[in-house]
């Protein structure tokens, strides 16, 4: 029995237990420390993001509101209102390749073949009740990678110049539900996670 219960309190045993531990409680679950906005306040409105053409922004924003608990996400009359504006939507090539001929030669001229895709707002949290800013204005923003092709008709023609839909075109409309994700959810964060007086 005395062997059976050094075995249970070897220092190397308890250190990895211990090390175990901390590891699986650190994976980004936040504590309520009753000092942000959702201590202060239990309801949330979000109106139509400025700039935001076909509302997949908004609905991401919302969703996340709604999956993260941290405020009861009302359409109308909340005791907070979320304000998004979009300043800035870009796309940055950052990968590139040599452009090659139809017999496979490699030509002179390189060609993108990876592009970021950028997204910057700015937000601001009003109290309804007094119309007063509790939060912000503030800018955030996110990106998303994204590989795609340069495609070629038959006489060598960029094919986004005949009008045609590209694999870029195609390639950036996917990558916007993942940046808006990211966005929202450092959107909600922010706004739920900041300290205020």
């Amino acid at each position: 029995m005395k062997e059976f219960v050094f075995q249970i309190f070897n220092p190397l045993l308890l250190l990895v237990i211990l090390s175990g531990a901390i590891l699986f409680s650190c994976c980004g679950y936040h504590f309520n420390d009753n000092s942000g906005l959702a201590a202060k306040y239990t309801s949330i409105s979000v109106p139509y993001v400025e700039g935001d053409l076909d509302g997949s922004l908004t609905a991401a924003i919302i969703h996340e509101f709604v999956r993260s608990g941290s405020f009861e996400y009302r359409r109308t009359g909340g005791a907070l209102v979320l304000k998004v504006s979009i300043i800035d939507d870009r796309n940055d090539n950052i990968g590139f390749r040599y452009d090659r001929k139809k017999d496979g030669e490699r030509r002179r001229s390189i060609i993108p073949t990876e592009t970021r895709r950028i997204s910057f707002v700015e937000i601001k949290v009003e109290d309804t009740s007094s119309s007063a800013i509790v939060l912000g204005p503030v800018q955030i923003s996110a990106n998303v990678a994204f590989d795609h092709d340069y495609e070629y008709a038959r006489d060598e023609v960029n094919v986004f110049s005949l009008g045609q839909l590209s694999d870029f075109n195609q390639a950036v409309d996917a990558a916007q539900a993942p940046l808006n994700q990211v966005l929202a959810r450092k959107i909600v964060d922010y706004v739920t996670y900041s300290w205020v007086q």
